[in-house]
């Protein structure tokens, strides 16, 4: 046949001729569309605007406001950032992606950068996407990539390519520099048009651009101080210990060093915890709650029973409430936009009936309180608590930070704990490994475990946890006591193991193969870490199993 049949992703089919180009069909569909499209989802397979369609499939398009879209942008805009800085401050400059912040990505500089400078460099990068300077591929052999990585002095790209069995990789070339970069990159930089810079230090530069959220617009920088500080004292801690890189923890692992680093990990993270144990006992007179929350796989289940034993041996007594327990009857549930069930809205939570119980607990009253019955949806009143002088009460969940939760309780009597894997562990200097992916790929290890759900089922439910968290988890980050980093530095190695099989699992024909293939990618630079070395109070072991917190 001379003609293919495009159906989109409104169910809208059209006629075209085989073998038309992505760009024509954009021009045909979407004229005069807000916002570029940087990429198209094709037969499950993700395209760009000189790739040709020869067959009948649908078709999605990819802008900034998508995920898919969003990362692509990244990307690109990271390279275009990298490569106009060194032009500025000459061979030599070192710029390091080192992780995702408020509204952009952090970035480090190895010479002193000013905010004259920066007006320059956004200058230079707006002439560049006026030009459309093309991202060109570069068909190479693994070793002459390594070869030219080593003749600029760049390791930590040696590192990286000498842990990939590939006898051929791929590099970008832009605006005459070479590059190797881990995912796909936008065919030019036309579509790179919202970007600015918030200046931290001399050498902390965050590169700012819109969410999947923003619509195209770019946030005002907020700097959230607990959890920067977080970051930048395990990226020291790793850089003492030559970790910055996943070639260097490859490195170590082949030094039989791997056991090292498991029990190393633990035990700063660990003592982190016992930090925070032990500024609430020295404040006991006062704190009476304790409220844990973070994003979706963040280890808080075992981060607030691992929490309570620290405080047990100091002498306190911890008394969990679950806040799952106080959901309104499930027929008064709220609806969301979609008209379903919104059982992550706030208003899911008898926020009434959890103040005025927990204001009566803090007064040394019995009370009885509920236990939600999940098959009937409604609560059941059959436990009473009344609190001791050394009692505590440890309360883990999504809106735990949330004051409408507790509004009622003076603040003296709370502290506060946002918890998130804050990841500082890179592939190498330009391609930073996501928290999110993380978190992501912890949850497709316990859901697979533990509620025998598909990999497929978890990638695909994934952008609505997301939103969820961006609307009842993040807006809280900065209400809280302490932020605790619940990433460990050798868990993607642990997590390998039980990864690889679950996304090879998914098939050319499922929607998610192209999130599976791409989360894959990372793991061929990662060398396996037993599990045997992973000890059972960590927080790994609630997405792998054999907690001691199961038993």
């Amino acid at each position: 046949m001379d003609t293919i049949v495009i159906t989109f992703e409104d169910g809208s089919k059209r006629e075209y001729r085989k073998g038309i180009k992505l760009n024509e069909i954009v021009n045909d569909v979407r004229d005069g569309s807000l916002f570029d499209v940087i990429c198209a989802q094709y037969r499950n397979q993700i395209i760009f605007g000189e790739d040709t369609l020869v067959k009948s499939g649908n078709l999605s398009f990819h802008d900034i406001n998508t995920k898919e879209g969003n990362r692509i942008y990244e990307r690109g805009l990271m390279f275009l950032f990298q490569v106009v800085v060194v032009s500025l401050l000459g061979t030599g400059t070192r710029v390091k992606i080192k992780h995702a912040v408020d509204g952009g990505v952090y970035c480090e500089i190895s010479k002193p950068v000013t905010k004259e400078l920066l007006k320059e460099v956004k200058d230079k990068m707006n002439e560049l996407v006026e030009k459309g300077i093309p991202f060109s591929k570069v068909e190479t052999s693994r070793l002459d990539a390594i070869n030219y990585f080593t003749s600029i002095k760049r390791m930590d790209k040696v590192k990286t390519l000498s842990y990939d069995n590939s006898k051929f990789v791929t590099l970008y070339k832009f605006n005459g520099v070479y590059n190797y970069i881990l995912g796909d990159l936008p065919s030019d930089a036309s579509v790179l048009k919202y970007f600015d810079f918030t200046l931290l230090n001399e050498n902390g530069v965050v590169v700012r651009f819109p969410s999947i959220y923003d619509n195209g617009k770019i946030n005002k920088y907020v700097h959230h101080d607990k959890y920067f500080t977080s970051l930048e004292d395990y990226s020291k801690w790793g850089s003492v210990l030559n970790l910055d890189n996943l070639g260097e923890l490859n490195e170590a692992i082949i030094k039989n060093n791997a056991s090292e680093i498991v029990q190393l990990s633990e035990t700063v993270q660990n003592y982190k915890l016992l930090e925070i144990a032990e500024e609430i006992v020295k404040d006991k007179e006062n704190i009476k709650m304790v409220l844990l929350s973070g994003p979706s796989s963040s280890g808080k289940t075992t981060t607030a029973r691992k929490l309570s034993l620290y405080l047990k041996s100091l002498g306190l007594n911890p008394c969990p409430l679950s806040i799952d327990d106080y959901f309104i009857e499930r027929e008064d549930t709220p609806l969301n936009e979609d008209g379903k069930p919104d059982y992550e809205s706030i208003r899911a939570i008898d926020t009434k009936l959890f103040n005025n119980q927990v204001s009566k607990l803090l007064k040394g009253s019995k009370v009885t309180i509920p236990t939600f019955n999940f098959i009937t949806g409604k609560k059941e009143f059959n436990r009473t608590i009344q609190m001791n002088k050394n009692d505590v009460l440890i309360i883990e969940g999504l809106h735990a930070l949330n004051e409408e939760l507790t509004k009622s309780i003076d603040k003296k009597n709370k502290y506060k704990i946002y918890i998130s894997p804050l990841t500082f562990l890179n592939v190498d200097d330009d391609n930073r490994i996501g928290m999110t992916d993380i978190r992501l790929l912890r949850r497709m290890v316990r859901d697979s475990r533990t509620r025998g759900y598909s990999p497929s089922h978890t990638l695909s439910t994934w952008a609505d946890v997301r939103k969820g968290e961006q609307l009842y988890v993040f807006p809280y980050q900065d209400a809280d006591n302490a932020v605790f980093n619940s990433s460990l530095v050798y868990e993607l190695g642990v997590l390998k193991t039980y990864v690889e099989p679950l996304l090879f699992s998914v098939k050319e024909d499922d929607p998610q193969y192209g999130t599976a293939r791409k989360l894959l990618e990372l793991f061929k630079f990662v060398l396996p870490i037993p599990s045997e070395y992973v000890p059972d109070l960590s927080i790994l072991r609630e997405f792998i199993g054999g907690s001691y917190f199961e038993r």
